[in-house]
């Protein structure tokens, strides 16, 4: 094998909908040869993902792992929120605030970003660190300063105005606050018309349910997102559509809510957006389409 074939056994391999075991031998086979012969972290950490997709976690943390010692951001990143959230199972503060530190010494890039906001919520609460606010604001204000003009969708613009708007509050200045909060609304809405990723979705509820804190809520200016303020409360819920109604309800019975949406039901508004759809959208590509959201009931 040559860096030729190699190369040609990747390409084939991701042409294939439906490969075979030999064909996912092949592919790992040339992975591993790539390793071994050019050193690039890149296809470390391509091998750490195949094994993560099959449930070798154990695998996927060794080829994460080595390219992190390389240097590479993207396994940095990856490794700090795989040990703070307890991705596999297992949470470990001092690798996680290990891997983002790291992360957080490049210059501003997407990934860079992603740690350092990280690194400081571990700062803000004290995790595998001793607990600094003052560190947790002034890394926060660093960190909107190279975000607040986002270029692409996986900028980590509303994770980081969200942290602003919440210092903001804290220092009576609730008019910039609000400002934070819509524009981190408006772009999560973007992102997530594009991907429902389950985290990216209780980001968004965390913008609306704060947004609302600063400000009355106003049903002559709601959309499709604030429903996530609405259907935090028991009741029946409308919006129009194309001109025709659209209708939600929210029970609640021993501690346990529900939100029934087109004969079927779901677990929070979370779930509903990450999988409920009308006709064959998402309701999150459409939700620019919804208008007349009212209280019914």
């Amino acid at each position: 094998m040559n860096n030729g074939d190699a190369l040609k056994s990747l390409q084939e391999y991701y042409d294939i909908q439906n490969p075979t075991p030999d064909d996912e031998f092949k592919f790992t086979e040339a992975l591993g040869y790539l390793i071994e012969e050019t050193k690039n972290p890149k296809y470390m950490c391509e091998l750490g993902w195949y094994y993560c997709s099959k449930k070798r976690f154990d695998l996927e943390i060794k080829y994460l792992e080595m390219a992190a010692e390389y240097g590479y951001l993207p396994a940095m990143e990856e490794l700090g929120y795989m040990w703070y959230y307890g991705q596999h199972g297992e949470k470990d503060y001092d690798k996680a605030f290990y891997y983002f530190s790291k992360g957080a010494e490049g210059d501003g890039t997407n990934g860079n970003l992603w740690c350092k906001y990280k690194l400081a919520d571990m700062y803000r609460f004290g995790y595998s660190v001793e607990k600094d606010e003052d560190k947790y604001r002034e890394m926060i204000e660093e960190a909107y300063e190279k975000v607040k003009n986002p270029r692409y969708l996986n900028d980590p613009f509303p994770e980081i105005s969200l942290r602003l708007a919440g210092i903001r509050a804290e220092q009576g200045k609730k008019d910039e606050a609000i400002d934070l909060l819509k524009k981190a609304k408006r772009f999560m809405a973007e992102r997530l018309s594009v991907e429902t990723f389950w985290g990216h979705i209780e980001v968004m509820g965390r913008i609306i349910r704060f947004l609302y804190e600063l400000q009355p809520f106003d049903t002559e200016e709601a959309d499709f997102y604030d429903l996530f303020y609405l259907t935090d409360k028991p009741g029946k819920y409308t919006a129009k559509h194309n001109g025709k109604k659209v209708a939600l309800e929210v029970i609640e019975e021993d501690g346990e809510k529900a939100i029934g949406y087109n004969g079927k039901w779901y677990r929070s508004f979370e779930d509903l957006c990450q999988k409920a759809e009308l006709g064959s959208d998402k309701l999150t590509t459409i939700y620019d389409e919804f208008y007349d959201v009212e209280v019914v009931g």
